[in-house]
């Protein structure tokens, strides 16, 4: 078993309920089941997975059975932990946790796990404001698998549990594309997110395609033959049942006129290759291809860190309209200290010139306190013009502990 670095022991010691939100796939169950609850939670807990269509209809159809069952247990134990799994499948059961949380307060705690928060968003669904922390749950991170011997893997099929502990390519394969069918197609029919199905598969192409480039609506819109609007409404459902980040366009500049357009990652390179065909292209080291999965890869883990490790860094993407970009910006609220990443999938040697480092040399001269970075494969790392290159895994580490 791979030991998953998220510590919620201590929440639990002091019956502080929470959401633990990630991608359906990214070991959330697992994690509960073998690494947190037989250490951490009373043996006699309830566990409800509400995948499981029993547990589902009987809710579904009377959400008080749920005080019931836990008015009975409590009559013959002190405290009790109670998991709820995929708690988006019933989003009015919230309002009977709020009530209950607040009815048995330090003998009762919930865990409660889910893939979406939009079905909650969408139903006005009881967030338990105040009354339950938050927390994201990934895919793996480098604290826990070893990136460096598994780097070409991990940019093809990605880093969800049951992918990268299979040996077997074609079964890697199979799983990503019954994955992107089942969870990324019926999924979305079945939880109602959007009448037109085939509609949206199309989309689901095309955002691949575009994964990591500036978004244009109308081009797409026009190209699976809806609104710009529909488009915008099946980004915010990949948004929010957690298939891909939105990094928006950084706006602050006075010098430049700049694209204001977001980009969008998708949260796994395994998923986002079933979705564009290339499960079994050939990885080239100095390709197009490579580098913007080597990309993907990179944003991805500097947008987990910031969110497991609560960090106060908003990313943004920097593209003046004469093309000049810079992959991320990292502001942090408060200090406004701003980092300026470039990512490289070579190990940074071939830029030699200061006009390769224009880009970022001229967002250092409107922001003179930006430090400035490329992430790339260096073994070391070493300053250039101004810039200092860090071995990307590295630099997620370093600069996102300060």
């Amino acid at each position: 078993m791979i030991i998953r670095n998220l510590s919620l022991e201590k929440y639990i010691a002091i019956k502080k309920s929470f959401f633990l939100i990630g991608p359906r796939g990214s070991g959330k169950s697992y994690f509960l089941k073998n690494q947190l609850i037989p250490d951490s939670i009373h043996s006699e807990n309830i566990y409800i997975d509400l995948l499981q269509s029993g547990n589902f209809d009987r809710y579904l159809k009377n959400a008080g059975l749920l005080r019931e069952e836990i008015a009975r247990k409590l009559a013959s134990t002190g405290e009790l932990c109670v998991i709820i799994d995929e708690i988006q499948k019933i989003p009015g059961l919230l309002d009977e946790v709020h009530s209950l949380i607040e009815d048995y307060k330090g003998r009762l705690f919930f865990i409660l796990t889910g893939s979406s928060a939009r079905k909650l968003k969408k139903s006005n669904a009881n967030m338990l404001a105040g009354r339950a922390f938050f927390f994201h749950f990934p895919t793996f991170q480098p604290d826990e698998v070893d990136f460096q011997a598994h780097l070409d893997s991990i940019i093809q099929y990605g880093l969800l549990p049951e992918v990268f502990l299979e040996n077997d390519e074609s079964i890697k394969q199979e799983f990503l594309r019954t994955y992107c069918f089942n969870y990324l197609k019926e999924e979305i029919q079945q939880e109602a997110l959007t009448r037109n199905l085939e509609s949206f598969s199309k989309f689901l192409e095309l955002a691949a395609q575009a994964n990591g480039a500036v978004v244009n609506f109308s081009k797409i819109s026009r190209q699976i033959g809806v609104a710009s609007k529909t488009v915008k409404e099946y980004y915010s459902i990949l948004e929010e049942t957690l298939v891909a980040i939105k990094i928006p366009a950084w706006e602050k500049s006075v010098r430049k006129q700049l694209q204001k357009a977001a980009k969008y990652y998708f949260f796994d390179n395994g998923v986002l290759n079933a979705l564009t065909g290339e499960l079994k292209s050939e990885l080239k080291r100095r390709s197009y291809r490579y580098g913007a999965l080597f990309e993907n890869l990179v944003v991805n883990e500097i947008i987990k860190r910031i969110h497991s490790r609560k960090l106060e860094y908003s990313p943004y993407h920097y593209r003046t309209n004469t093309g000049h970009e810079i992959d991320l910006i990292l502001e942090e609220t408060g200090t406004r200290k701003l980092l300026a990443i470039e990512i490289k999938s070579d190990d940074g040697t071939s830029m030699t010139s200061a006009r390769e480092f224009s880009r970022l040399i001229q967002f250092k001269e409107e922001f003179p306190d930006a430090s400035l970075y490329v992430f790339c494969r260096t073994p070391r790392p070493f300053d250039r013009f101004g810039v200092t290159f860090l071995p990307f895994l590295d630099g997620i580490s370093m600069l996102l502990s300060q």
